[in-house]
């Protein structure tokens, strides 16, 4: 009868601890999903937030060789054909340039970026034909690329600042919303581990009695 009693209640035991160490195990592997989805979702989020929020920076990169290519088309530049050929390279540039800032335009919905990229695509266009009437009078000149950098000089400034600024404008959006994916994420990690604990005692404490 005691043997019986023993043997029942050892077996309700092993019992109950068997179910409370699959407990504990299928806790940890959902626990552990969780957070690993969180970090996946988190990665891939951020991922998403990238190519947008470079446009700016881009734009500038490219404005830079643009205005390089405006260089290159004074020193390189001796008769007509030469430079009519380093015309084609610079437009080409140019163009590249202002379908990048068009189409960042579109991309982004933050006003204060959008107000300094449309500055941008304005003053753009007007410095765009000060070069093409400082190309007439180059030729004019003999090519003379002395005289004809000075008609330009330091029109490309003001572009470069007002990129500049659209630039730290993105990033510190960008900041933001990183910010507030990354505490979504601790968040649910949080409550994931609070979950895992409160089963850990509901175990202990079970056992117990």
């Amino acid at each position: 009868m005691v043997s019986t009693e023993f043997e029942t209640r050892r077996r309700s035991i092993f019992s109950w601890g068997t179910l409370a160490k699959l407990g504990l195990t299928a806790a940890f592997l959902v626990w552990f999903y969780l957070i690993w989805t969180s970090i996946d979702e988190l990665e891939r989020s951020l991922n998403s937030t990238t190519d947008p929020y470079a446009v700016a920076h881009n734009v500038q990169t490219d404005y830079k060789l643009e205005v390089q290519e405006w260089k290159n088309l004074l020193l390189r530049s001796t008769d007509r054909s030469s430079l009519d050929k380093n015309w084609r390279t610079y437009e080409q540039q140019y163009r590249k340039v202002a379908e990048a800032a068009e189409a960042g335009l579109k991309q982004t919905d933050v006003r204060a970026v959008n107000v300094k990229l449309q500055s941008f695509i304005d003053a753009h266009k007007e410095n765009y034909e000060q070069y093409r009437k400082d190309k007439v009078l180059f030729a004019q000149n003999g090519y003379d690329p002395r005289k004809a950098d000075a008609e330009v000089r330091g029109i490309d400034r003001p572009l470069l600042e007002i990129l500049q600024a659209a630039d730290d404008e993105m990033q510190h959006e960008k900041e933001l919303i990183n910010g507030r994916m990354i505490a979504k994420v601790r968040n649910q990690i949080e409550q994931s581990l609070m979950a895992l604990i409160l089963m850990v005692l509901v175990v202990v404490w079970r056992a117990k009695f």
